[in-house]
């Protein structure tokens, strides 16, 4: 085979390999991320409050004379 035909060749089987890799990635890409992601979150449980409402202000009542 002339060195041109060999390039062909490779190019096109490189192109199929390559192909069926990047269908092979879209299709396991979310299989492994449900398997390597774990399900259970931690958290740390802090005593103070993460806000804080505004204290009440005291209504002075007039009296009237």
């Amino acid at each position: 085979m002339a060195r041109k035909d060999l390039v062909a060749l490779y190019g096109r089987l490189g192109l199929i390999v390559a192909a069926f890799a990047f269908i092979a990635s879209i299709v396991a890409g979310p299989i492994l991320q449900r398997l390597w992601l774990s399900p259970v979150t931690v958290s740390e449980h802090s005593t103070e409050p993460v806000f804080r409402l505004p204290e009440p202000v005291a209504l002075q009542v007039e009296s009237q004379g």
